[in-house]
This record gives C-alpha cells, sequence and structure tokens, in this order.
C-alpha cells in the first residue's frame, strides 16, 4: 500500500475519522498502532515478527537501561539498600517477584549498562544484517576466495527484504543509544513506545523520527482544532505532485536509457541522468512530504528531510538538505563519537577526513548491499574532504561569497548529476559508459531518447525556484475557506489529469 494508491486514500479516512472521532487519548493511540500494523502487514504480514521483535527488545533495553547507574563511592549503601528491598519483597509474597517497580529500582554498574546496549545492537543490527547484506558478503567473500586462489562456493539464500527494516531499525538504535547517553528517558509505556516505532506515515520510508522528539507528543492530547488542515492537505498534494506527476512519469524514460546506455547519444546522457536525479528527489522528497502531511494531520509533527538540495552552494550543504534525517543520525550516532575518540588538540585533518569518508561510506552501504553503492558513497566522501579543504584556503577571501554562491549552485548539482550513475548502474561497463557520455561527452551510440522531455524543465527549475525563494509560501492562509476548497478541486483535478498511467514503487522502498 502506497500513498499514491486511492486504496491508502480511503484507508487513511478511515483512520483519520475513526481517530477524530474517539474521545480517550489513549483509545486513539491504540487506534493509530492498530492501523500502523495493519498498514505494514499489507507490504508482507511475515515481517511484522520482525518489527514486534525489534520494539520488544529496544523496549526493554530502554526499561533496564533506566535503572539507576551505580555510584562507587556509595557501593556499601546501595548492597544494604538492595538487601532491604529483596527481605521486604520476600514478606510481601511471590506477586513481588514480578513488580517491575522492584526490578527497576535494583541499580546496574557500567558494565551491565554497556551488556543492555550491546543486546541492542546485535538483535537490531544482526537482523539488518541478515535480511539486507547476507548475500551481499556471501558474494564477496567467495569472489575474494576466488581470486587468492582459493575457489570457495558459499550458498545464498533468497531472501526478502523486509519494507522499511533500514528505517526504523535506526530509529529503535537510536532510542537505545540515546537511553544509554542519558538523553532521552526510558518510556514506561509499552504501548507509546510500539506506536513510535510503528507509526504508519514513516514507517517504511522515513523521516527517521528520534524517541527525543516524537514520545514526548504522546504525553499530549490531541485537539481537531490545533491541525493545520490547509497546510497538511495542501503539502500532501505537493507530496502526491512529485512523485505521481514527475516522479513516475520520468521513471520509463530513465530506465530506457539506463538498461543500455552504449546505444544513446550524449545529449540523451545528459538528459536520462538530470531526468534520474530528478525523479529521485520528487520519488523521495515527496514520500516525506506525504509522511509529514499524514502525520499533521492526525496531531503529530515529523521532522523535515529535504530542504531544496537541489539549490545548494556546495556538497556540504547540499547533504545538510539531502535526507537531513538520515545524514544527522550518521553524524551523531557514527562520526560525533569517531571525532571524540580523540582530544581536540589531537584531532589533525587527516583525522577528520578519515572520519568523514567513513561517515559517508557507511551511508553508501545504508542504501543498499552493493559495492556501487558504497563506492557512490565513497565519492561523495571525497567530495565532501576536497570541499572542506578548498573552504579553508579561500576563507580569507570574503569578497568573493557571493560570486561562490552563484557558481557553486550549478557546479555542485553538476557534480551530483556525475556521480548518479553509482547510485543508479549496478555493473561497471555500464558506470564507465555512463560517465564518459556525461563528463566527455563520448558516446558510441546514435538513438536518441525523446529529447522533449528537456523541455519540463524549464518550468519544474522556475516553480521549485519560486518554492525555494517563499514565494509560495503560506497562500493557503491567506484566502477565505470557500476559495481554498474551488482551487484546491481545481489543483487536484489538474494532478490527476497528469499523473502517471503505471504508478511505480518508491525508490527509497529497497533501502
Amino acid at each position: 500500500m502506497v500513498f499514491t494508491e486511492f486504496r491508502f486514500l480511503f484507508f487513511f479516512i478511515l483512520i483519520f475519522c475513526v481517530y477524530w472521532a474517539l474521545k480517550n487519548h489513549n483509545h486513539r493511540k491504540t487506534w493509530l498502532l492498530v492501523c500502523s500494523y495493519i498498514f505494514y502487514g499489507a507490504w508482507d504480514w511475515r515481517f511484522l515478527s520482525l518489527l514486534l521483535l525489534s520494539t520488544v527488545v529496544d523496549y526493554f533495553v530502554g526499561l533496564m537501561l533506566s535503572r539507576p547507574q551505580v555510584d562507587y563511592s556509595t557501593v556499601g549503601q546501595e548492597i544494604q539498600t538492595s538487601e532491604a528491598v529483596e527481605k521486604e519483597e520476600t514478606k510481601n509474597g511471590w506477586i513481588n517477584l514480578f513488580s517491575w517497580d522492584a526490578l527497576l529500582s535494583k541499580p546496574l554498574n557500567q558494565q551491565q549498562r554497556q551488556a543492555w546496549l550491546v543486546l541492542s545492537l546485535v538483535v537490531n543490527l544482526g537482523l539488518l544484517g541478515f535480511f539486507k547484506y547476507y548475500n551481499f558478503f556471501a558474494d564477496s567473500a567467495s569472489n575474494l576466495l576466488t581470486f587468492i586462489g582459493l575457489p570457495v562456493s558459499i550458498t545464498t539464500l533468497e531472501i526478502i527484504l523486509p519494507a522499511g527494516i533500514s528505517f526504523y531499525t535506526f530509529q529503535t538504535l537510536s532510542y537505545s543509544i540515546d537511553a544509554y547517553l542519558g538523553k532521552v528517558k526510558p518510556i514506561r509505556s509499552f504501548w507509546d513506545f510500539s506506536l513510535f516505532v510503528a507509526f504508519f506515515p514513516q514507517l517504511v520510508a522515513g523521516p527517521i523520527v528520534r524517541a527525543s522528539t516524537f514520545l514526548p507528543q504522546l504525553l499530549t492530547p490531541k485537539s481537531l482544532n490545533e491541525v493545520d488542515f490547509r497546510g497538511c492537505l495542501t503539502l500532501f498534494l505537493v507530496g502526491y505532485f512529485k512523485k505521481a506527476c514527475i516522479s513516475d512519469n520520468l521513471s520509463p524514460l530513465v530506465d530506457q536509457y539506463f538498461t543500455n546506455p552504449e546505444i544513446y547519444t550524449a545529449l540523451s546522457c545528459w538528459i536520462a541522468v538530470i531526468s534520474f536525479v530528478i525523479q529521485v528527489y520528487c520519488d523521495f522528497s515527496g514520500y516525506s512530504d506525504m509522511a509529514i502531511a499524514c502525520a499533521g494531520l492526525l496531531g503529530y509533527k515529523l521532522p523535515l528531510n529535504f530542504n531544496f538540495p537541489y539549490f545548494s552552494s556546495n556538497i556540504t550543504q547540499l547533504w545538510q538538505r539531502w535526507h537531513i534525517t538520515l545524514f544527522t543520525w550518521l553524524r551523531d550516532y557514527i562520526y560525533i563519537p569517531l571525532m571524540r575518540r580523540r582530544p581536540k588538540a589531537q584531532r589533525t585533518e587527516l583525522f577528520g577526513y578519515r572520519n568523514i569518508l567513513i561517515l559517508m561510506l557507511t551511508s553508501g552501504f545504508w542504501h543498499g548491499a552493493a559495492w556501487h553503492f558504497v563506492a557512490w558513497g565513497g565519492l561523495h566522501g571525497i567530495a565532501l574532504i576536497v570541499h572542506k579543504q578548498w573552504s579553508s584556503w579561500i576563507a580569507p577571501y570574503k569578497q568573493f561569497q557571493t560570486l561562490r554562491n552563484i557558481v557553486g549552485i550549478p557546479l555542485t548539482f553538476y557534480w551530483f548529476c556525475a556521480s548518479a550513475s553509482f547510485f543508479r548502474v549496478s555493473d561497471i561497463s555500464s558506470i564507465i559508459q555512463v560517465e564518459k557520455s556525461f563528463l566527455f561527452l563520448d558516446s558510441p551510440g546514435f538513438e536518441n531518447l525523446n529529447l522533449q522531455i528537456g523541455w519540463i524543465f524549464i518550468p519544474l527549475i522556475i516553480m521549485h525556484w519560486a518554492a525555494y525563494k517563499g514565494w509560495f509560501a503560506d497562500w493557503w492562509q491567506k484566502i477565505p475557506k470557500w476559495s481554498f476548497a474551488v482551487f484546491y478541486g481545481m489543483l487536484v483535478s489538474t494532478i490527476l489529469r497528469f499523473a502517471a498511467i503505471s504508478p511505480q514503487p518508491f525508490i527509497y522502498f529497497q533501502f
């Protein structure tokens, strides 16, 4: 079930009506939890067990990490307190054996806390590693052994990748890590935590939500009067337009070129590559827009995931605007801990560059279990390093800042397009051919794609630039209700006329 299907529209209308008809806040949350599991089960009900396992493990780990930590200066006092608690439990009978309060009042030492965190890491990364990366590692190990003269055939498995496993794994892991670091207070309610993990708008393709931003929202009853209906409806329609009208209509042309890139001209290569980067952006940001809108209509706020990345003036800025929740997750849980392994005085430039490269290699590997994704991440890591060094060299020349921004936008977009073949194509020969055609205009082919598609880029750029400059900001709030209803109806009718005949699955569902 995808957001652009009419069955999702009926599904969401049912959720919306029942949700707001219920008066009790806990009943509403229970309804959302049930609907979220139905939504995920519509993909493949067998993987509900994985979602539940991840939920149970991290919920229990969070509870264990909420126990008081041993203060070694008062060890004797804590031992006496613990013994007194145990005597009281024995006196009160066997029922206290299962008392959560009694269990959670017992202190943990640092080694025990680390053990609980390791349990969360092993279970979550183990599930993700098996379902997403087992065949990758098996094939890579087999090829490596064959290369060094030890031909061994490692059996691969027919494994179905569970929808959204990369997203909800990172989401639950962030909860356990933050609980361990003391950045978030573990929640006692299992049902609230389950809804945090399974909340259907962002379950299968993000945004990746942090517990610190979502769990507090579950504690506050929602009011229908607080919902920005016009804003949410407009955002959903924008996301639908991106996905159904732009991304899905560009998909056949992109597939046509990348199936046999060697038979097409260099101009066709440029059209196809630019179409692909537009397709990916509209596909993923469109989903994020619709997810944020659906959550907003239910009274919940999800984080921004895209912020006009193609108008970035440098590669660092682009990655601060592209898939924001993933990049900040990798920054907070991989890059920053790596940097803190050394005191500030000992952090050399080489040390920092190494950590940037690790960050982006991880990003590439997260996107897919294939070497071309790793290479794509590595290329962007190198680009970030080059930009960081370049910025330090030209920092004194502030008078050229405006010129750098103007020139930087097309150069950054050009780089993103040039690296896109590593994201789209899996075999090295096709990647080389696409790069030769795009970078050096060197192509052996003579066939052309439908070059008229290039004219579509102009109005898209104009509309995107206008949105970037805020020309359309809050227009839906400035007109009367009846005008909004009429205009919205006209937009829906127009957009449906331009929607692709054959809806395509969201690209990021495969991750």
